[in-house]
């Protein structure tokens, strides 16, 4: 019964752990000049830097027209949302938005005891010990909003979590609009939802 508690107790620590890396990290940067600061608090109006499908492209070819839908939907919904009106390049738009996704593979070792022992007397205890390697795909959302006038970059976020392989569309729509409302909650800067 005690093994049987012990085994028990350390299934759930591993799942708490595996659930604890798969979270989202997100970091921001932007223009930090008092000019640029007042000057993004102040904006009213977008227009996007590149057209539908010009995002993340390889040799003319898009890698995942569905992704980018997406991701704009996503990223117009919130920001429409907050206020901001989305208007044509040709209107002069007070910031361009542009995004970014990135994949890299990483490793991870788990460290898991497999079996306990214990004895009597002068005899101690005894665990087995068993390493296992994964490798997993990490995948990051970039946003970025960008000087019309100059295209310099003014500000930035970022989102980053382990790719979920194989879901459906509904969880991965719902993994994006997650990102982008995470990622927008640190604009304009000093500004949290």
């Amino acid at each position: 019964m005690v093994m049987y508690k012990l085994k028990l107790s350390l299934v759930v620590i591993i799942a708490v752990v595996m659930v604890g890396c798969s979270s989202q990290k997100l970091n921001w940067d932007y223009n930090n000049s008092p000019a640029a600061t007042q000057s993004m608090k102040d904006w009213k109006t977008y227009a996007w830097l590149n057209k539908p499908g010009e995002n993340n492209k390889v040799k003319g070819y898009q890698i995942n027209g569905l992704t980018d839908m997406r991701i704009r939907t996503a990223i117009n919904s919130d920001l429409q949302t907050r206020g901001y009106r989305e208007v044509s390049k040709e209107d002069h738009p007070d910031f361009l938005v542009n995004y970014l996704t990135t994949t890299r593979t990483r490793r991870e070792l788990n460290q898991m005891t497999t079996s306990m022992g214990y004895g009597w007397g002068f005899w101690g205890m005894g665990a087995t010990t068993e390493t296992q390697v994964r490798d997993y795909e990490e995948g990051s959302l970039i946003i970025d909003f960008v000087n019309p006038e100059n295209h310099q970059l003014q500000w930035r976020g970022r989102s980053t979590s382990r790719v979920v392989q194989g879901a459906t569309p509904e969880k991965r729509s719902e993994k994006i609009n997650t990102a982008v409302k995470a990622i927008l909650n640190g604009f304009p800067p000093g500004h949290k939802n």
